[in-house]
């Protein structure tokens, strides 16, 4: 009897301690706004989408404070840098997706002077799966140094 109550409980905490463990959570991180130099022009935005237990696509990042935000990737056509509009980005379960320099990015048009003046732009993140992920994305203004993600929202 006593091996058989053993044996039970052996199994029951396996199946307590598999639970307690989150897997993988799909999350948004080191999310950044850099202010654009010139008046007019569009500002950039970068982050690191980690992915969840499931494979999920981006389908849009919005922001209150901004006239116009969309999702673009620089890829390179005969030899030369261009800038191509993204629809929505494939985010591989347990995989990162970063949006860079060069690579994945935010274009962001008109941010609002109270966002700029706090230092951050509330911004959510829409996926497939009918997730919202909002974050505070730190705002560097130009001059600033290498992207400062320490103030950036992390995960809750």
């Amino acid at each position: 009897m006593k091996k058989q109550l053993s044996i039970f409980f052996a199994g029951l905490a396996a199946i307590f301690l598999t639970s307690c463990g989150q897997g993988d959570v799909l999350y948004v991180s080191d999310v950044v706004v850099n202010l654009s130099p010139v008046d007019g022009n569009p500002s950039s935005g970068y982050a690191r989408i980690h992915g969840g237990t499931e494979d999920v696509t981006l389908i849009s990042v919005t922001a209150d404070d901004v006239m116009r935000m969309e999702m673009h990737e620089t890829v390179e056509e005969d030899g030369m840098a261009k800038m191509q509009h993204m629809e929505k980005v494939l985010i591989p379960a347990g995989k990162d997706v970063k949006f860079e320099p060069g690579g994945k990015h935010l274009m962001i048009w008109g941010i609002g002077g109270g966002s700029v003046a706090q230092g951050t732009l509330k911004m959510i993140f829409m996926f497939s799966n009918d997730d919202r992920i909002q974050v505070n994305a730190v705002i560097n203004k130009v001059g600033t140094p290498a992207a400062d993600t320490k103030k950036a929202d992390k995960p809750e």
